[in-house]
């Protein structure tokens, strides 16, 4: 009776620390500084000016979606660089936005309030590692910079390709 309790006893240890070693391998295939980015939108307000807005949406596929607007003067839009545009991230592009976002402390970024209405108003909504922060102000603090850049650059990219297609994005 007692090797048999022993018996049952070793098989289930051995039991165990199988299931334990699959579920610890699984977790070194995904490291616990990976970075998921989801989907990312991102606004950019015409002011009471000749400021361009910009409409971006960068989804989960990497897909570009973007509507801007140009003006040579405050009442007069610049055609040629305005418009509906597509494409996709490139590699190094893909590369480039996980790190800003990275650099940008999203799960500590804020972006104060401020209650001017002639200047433009920058959102970002981001949607990464299973959480979404939604960030919008006239005055967008420093840490958020290489983040605005890099979104902006995507969106005034000229290998994107003009199209009709309208998309609703998210506000």
């Amino acid at each position: 009776m007692k090797r048999l309790t022993l018996s049952a006893g070793l098989i289930a240890a051995v039991v165990l620390f199988a299931c334990k070693s699959q579920s610890a391998n699984t977790t070194e295939t995904e490291p616990a500084d990976e970075f998921k980015v989801g989907k990312v939108v991102y606004h950019l307000s015409r002011c009471n000016g000749s400021c361009p807005s910009m409409d971006l949406e960068i989804d989960s596929a990497r897909n570009v979606y973007v509507n801007r607007e140009f003006y040579k003067s405050k009442s007069e839009m610049d055609s040629a660089k305005s418009g509906i545009f597509k494409g996709k991230l490139t590699a190094a592009q893909d590369t480039q936005l996980v790190a800003v976002l990275k650099k940008s402390n999203l799960d500590s970024l804020a972006f104060p309030e401020v209650g001017i209405a002639d200047v433009s108003e920058t959102t970002i909504i981001v949607y990464y590692n299973g959480k979404r922060k939604h960030l919008t102000s006239a005055r967008p603090p420093q840490e958020a910079n290489d983040l605005i850049m890099f979104l902006k650059s995507v969106g005034n990219d000229s290998t994107l390709v003009r199209t009709t297609d309208v998309k609703e994005l998210e506000k």
